[in-house]
This record gives C-alpha cells, structure tokens and sequence, in this order.
C-alpha cells in the first residue's frame, strides 16, 4: 500500500453506471475509521488497516451506517483476512442491528488518491467469497491529503465493484461514486463526544512503559538501601511523572469540564457579539427615539426583534437576586423582617382555618339539600299523610274508611 500506483489506473473502469447509485453516508463511520487509524498508528501495529462498513441497501439506494475494524492473519498469498473472527463479528454485528436490519455492505482501507491496487482487490474478492455476494463496496482513506483539504472536503473516495467481460474473462473492477452525508441523533452525539474528550488526548509511546517500569523497580531498591531517603525518591518520582505530561484522571476530567465550560463562554460571547452587531446595523425606530419620523425599512425582520426582546425580559427572571447578608443588616430592619414573617405566618393560618370551615359548610350545605330533595319527590311526606287529587290532604276517618279534606275527596 506504500507504493504508487499508476498514472493511468488499470482497475477504474471507464464505462458509465446504467442507473445512479445513491449513497448516504453516516458520520459515525468517519469516526469509527478516524479512532481505528490513529489506535493503529499510535500502538505502532503491524499490518495492513482494514475494516467491515454495515449498511442497508434498497434498490439503487445505500447508506452507510457502522463500521468496525477487521482482524488479519498470514495466509498462503500473505496477509488475509481471519474467517473464523469475521464470520463470529459480522453475526454479532447484525443481532445487534435487526432494527432496521444492517448487512455489510463494503469495507475500508488506505490507499492512494489515484485508485485501488492489487491488495484492494484482493481483499475485495476475499470479502465477496466469504459474504456471498458480489455488490461490496469500497471506501479509501487518503492519509497524505488529511493536512491538505480545505473546506469541509472529507479525504475519502467510495467504489463501486463491478464486473466486467474483457476477452473470455470476468474481472472486478471498480466505478467512483458519490455520497452525502447523512446525520442523526447517535451521529451528533459522537460528534460531541469526540469534540469535547479530544482535547485532553494525548498519546504515551510504546517504549515509556518498560521505562517506567524498570525506572520504578530501581527506584523501589534504591527505598530499600537508604530508607531514609524515601520522602525525596517520592517526591522526585512524581515531579518526574507531572514532567512527563501524563495526568490522573481526575486531572483529565477537570480539564474536560473546564475546557467544555470555556467553549460554552466563547460560543456564548460570539452569540451576544452577533446580536449586538445586528442590532447596531438597524436604523433607528420610533420606539427608542421619539423624534424619529422614518418608518422601519421593508428589509426589518420583526420576528428575529421580537425573540430578541423576549431573550432581554426574560433575563432579570433568571438571573436569581443577591439577597442582603443578616450580619449587614440593622437592628430596625430586622426587627421589621422578623414582624413581617409573624403576620405572614397568622395570615397563612387564618386562611387555612377559613378553608377548613368553608369545607364543613359545603358538606352541611349539600346535606340538607340533599334531604329537602328526597322530602319534595316523596307522595306521603308530612304528618297527615299525601295529598289528594283535590289538592286537600288524604287521612282515616273514625269508620276506618280513607277520607278527604276539606276541599273534597273520594
């Protein structure tokens, strides 16, 4: 893969796609790729950088969703890829992801900004052979142009494999596609993850920890002879610890918090500077200046003056007041505080007692109600018994017989 390839790229095809592939890629990808490479570079591993990318793939439609990093061995034609490991990892993969349902898709390698190689289409057909199919797609990472792109540029290309009848033979090639980049909630979460924990990253060479080993077991002998120049080996081993850069991580956590805080100001300052900037760029308005006579321009946008206004009423709620200290104040003014909470305190009482009679009155209120209602429906309430149809009362005469009153009955 250090080698150049050729001006002229023997396996870019040059025959146009017969239907346009859209491919949305997913930054949580550029992520897992940009944490794979630097992991590698840094724990100086041997080996070439390959990984598996999952995705869904509807028709001429293909997104880009996952990635993870694949595990190599020596074979026969030199480095392959492990079976065993990346049949175990892709199943796990897509019991992880059943919804929606994620397969794999294409792969990831370094490579050059002129195309794909040998070693590319090796690994390619290796992929092919082991999934069982024949649209895998690949994604290079150009290391050399990292420090060179400008302007939001992603140093990456996508392939597409195709094949291709040459003479009597099929051979793969591949065709450049083009992406968008397609962003979620889990993307913007990386994101912000990855943009507040960079900055107290820092990478410790393979070499120090045997260094620092031998360094602490001559140290430990050397506690063992003096004895009593222990406190000064102490304090030498951690100035020497502080003075190799390599912080605690309740060190590194206070600088994440602080340097997350910091950003959070700047972010705040350049905001208030903008509003600012826009508010001075508006003439001036008869709300503010009365001998004004100019009416607001056309260009005026009220809504973005009105939430501006909004923001401004609403700071003096937020901002909690600076209540006086009891030591400053005076002897009348205290006096005065302490009356003030007795009679909140009888008043809140008084209130209390009133409500609680209000509930009794309601409920003696409904019940007699209640009653006056039962005694109005019934036919036979009253101490002489009903009413008759003449509208005089019914009663029992002295024979035993049912008789009216006074205005006739039966």
């Amino acid at each position: 893969m250090g080698s150049k390839a050729p001006a002229t790229n023997l396996l870019l095809t040059t025959k146009p796609s017969e239907a346009a592939l859209s491919v949305q890629l997913h930054p949580l990808v550029l992520l897992t790729i940009s944490d794979y490479i630097t992991r590698h570079i840094s724990r100086q591993q041997l080996g070439p950088i390959i990984g598996s990318i999952l995705g869904r793939q509807h028709g001429r439609s293909l997104t880009l969703e996952h990635a993870y990093e694949c595990k190599t061995g020596e074979g026969d034609g030199g480095v392959v890829l492990d079976r065993e490991w990346f049949d175990e990892r892709l199943e796990q993969y897509k019991d992880v992801h059943k919804a929606p349902a994620l397969d794999l898709v294409g792969i990831f390698m370094l490579g050059p900004t002129q195309g794909p190689s040998d070693i590319h289409l090796r690994f390619i057909k290796e992929v092919q052979k082991l999934t069982s199919t024949d649209s895998v797609m690949l994604l290079l990472f150009h290391p050399e142009q990292v420090d060179q792109l400008q302007g939001g540029k992603l140093p990456i290309t996508l392939y597409e494999s195709v094949k291709e009848q040459e003479g009597g033979d099929v051979e793969t090639k591949f065709r450049e596609l083009g992406f968008e980049v397609e962003t979620g909630d889990a993307e913007m979460i990386g994101v912000d993850f990855v943009a507040t924990g960079a900055g107290v990253a820092s990478a410790v060479p393979r070499g120090d920890s045997n260094t620092a080993t031998s360094a602490a077991e001559s140290s430990s002998k050397e506690k063992k002879t003096k004895g009593k120049g222990k406190t000064k080996e102490t304090d030498g081993g951690a100035n020497g610890a502080v003075a190799a850069g390599i912080l605690s991580p309740e060190d590194e956590e206070l600088i994440a918090s602080l340097t997350a805080k910091s950003n959070a100001i700047k972010m705040l300052h350049q905001r208030l500077s903008l509003i600012r900037s826009y508010l001075n760029s508006q003439p001036s308005s008869y709300l503010t200046d009365a001998t004004s006579k100019e009416p607001a321009p056309d260009s005026t946008n009220h809504t973005l003056l009105r939430s501006i206004n909004a923001m401004l009423s609403r700071l003096p709620l937020l901002a909690s007041p600076s209540a006086p200290s009891a030591a400053g104040l005076s002897p009348a003014t205290a006096a005065d505080k302490e009356k003030e909470d007795v009679h909140l305190t009888s008043l809140l009482s008084a209130l209390t007692r009133s409500i609680s009679e209000t509930q009794v009155l309601s409920s003696k209120f409904n019940i007699v109600a209640r009653e006056k209602a039962v005694k109005e429906r019934s036919p036979f309430a009253g101490s002489g018994g009903g009413m008759n149809k003449g509208g005089g009362r019914l009663g029992f005469g002295e024979d035993g017989l049912l008789s009216g009153g006074d205005s006739g009955g039966y």
